[in-house]
């Protein structure tokens, strides 16, 4: 009887210690009020006439961690290089600041997702409103995924949305959004302990 009450004693002690480790450690590998900063190039459409204007630009951004995977974020990015004769007259630059979330579950590949509001400055070409330059509120939908290259470098790619309010279109003879969009793609530098981790 003894031996027997031993024997499940052990055996409940011993299941009990293999079980406690095989459970995945908790928590995130972003610290809270960690950072990083992104230099990037953009590849947007500029959302004009028949999609004719395709602009490169700059963008930087930088991030601080306030909860796990959720972060702040201040953006800037621009539409001015490149394109065809019609873009010419196009540039777009727009800054802006909300929340960015990015998961590190699944360790190296880390996809992120943003919501952000702004203030957009554009320069166009003639539209029938009888000025060439227009400055209004954004906000930017955006989505993509950050990629470990090297240390504390990461390779960021996404995909952003914006909408420029209150824009007056030639072709309606009203005001509504515009929608600039594209690709964009740069690496990333993660401050913290860690920055390096994944």
């Amino acid at each position: 009887m003894v031996r027997k009450l031993l024997f499940a004693i052990t055996l409940c002690v011993f299941s009990v210690s293999c079980e406690a480790q095989v459970a995945p450690a908790a928590g995130t590998t972003h610290a809270p009020l960690s950072g990083s900063i992104n230099l990037g190039v953009n590849y947007w459409s500029g959302d004009w006439g028949r999609g004719d204007i395709n602009r490169w630009g700059p963008t930087v951004s930088g991030t601080a961690t306030i909860w796990h995977d959720f972060s702040v974020i201040a953006e800037g990015r621009s539409m001015i290089w490149g394109g065809n004769q019609v873009a010419q007259n196009f540039k777009y630059v727009e800054g802006s600041g909300g929340i960015v979330w990015i998961s590190d579950y699944f360790g190296r590949f880390q996809p992120l997702i943003k919501a952000e509001a702004g203030f957009g400055s554009l320069t166009h070409p003639p539209n029938g409103s009888g000025h060439a330059h227009q400055t209004s509120n954004t906000w930017t939908l955006g989505g993509g995924f950050e990629y470990h290259t090297y240390g504390r470098l990461w390779t960021r790619v996404e995909y952003d949305y914006d909408y420029f309010t209150g824009f007056y279109s030639s072709l309606s003879g009203q005001t509504h959004n515009l929608n600039p969009r594209g690709i964009t793609f740069g690496e990333t530098y993660r401050f913290g302990r860690s920055g390096s981790r994944y």
